[in-house]
């Protein structure tokens, strides 16, 4: 674990100086990789792909759990396909309901959840809407781990029926917790 997350740190780290930073009043943005057309999320770094024992999202509400690759697979029984903003195209995730998540760490529906992302962005929202908007943890894409120069290796998804399918602050991506916002 401590290989790959200080593989994740440099990466982020080159990220930062390369990157601007942005913000809006619903989020934060430290360092943004710059987009390309072959792309979107921004490109230069590879990452390995984390371990079926590596922890890749912890949970903090009333409760607290921190997630293995492994354990957020065997709780991954859904797959959706929806079309991806960033890419512009359909793509199929296998995903975890955030509701199942935000439910067994204990979180009411009117808290502020915070989802933080590995560069340190951060979208603030209520559990409510997260549960309302169908909100998925996506732990694959098209059958294979979504690459860390690509979002991954997990991201928050809406379905196309979504409110939040247009939303796009709120598609979270290289999640790294969820925790009650301060």
């Amino acid at each position: 674990m401590k290989s790959h997350a200080l593989k994740v740190a440099v990466a982020l780290s080159l990220l930062a100086l390369l990157a601007g930073c942005s913000s809006a009043s619903t989020k934060t943005a430290t360092a943004t990789p710059s987009p390309s057309a072959s792309n979107p999320y921004g490109a230069g770094f590879k990452v390995d792909p984390p371990k079926a024992t590596d922890v890749v999202l912890t949970v903090t509400g009333a409760t607290s759990h921190a997630y293995t690759m492994g354990e957020l697979t065997s709780l991954a029984t859904k797959t959706i396909d929806i079309y991806e903003p960033f890419v512009k195209a359909r793509q199929t995730f296998a995903v975890v309901s955030m509701t199942d998540l935000l439910n067994t760490a204990g979180f009411k529906p009117a808290q502020k959840v915070e989802t933080l992302a590995l560069n340190d962005y951060a979208f603030v929202d209520t559990a409510a809407h997260f549960i309302d908007n169908n909100a998925y943890i996506a732990i694959s894409r098209n059958a294979a781990d979504i690459p860390m120069d690509q979002g991954g290796p997990i991201r928050i998804v809406f379905e196309d029926s979504s409110a939040y399918a247009k939303n796009l602050d709120a598609w979270n991506w290289s999640l790294k917790s969820i925790g009650i916002s301060k």
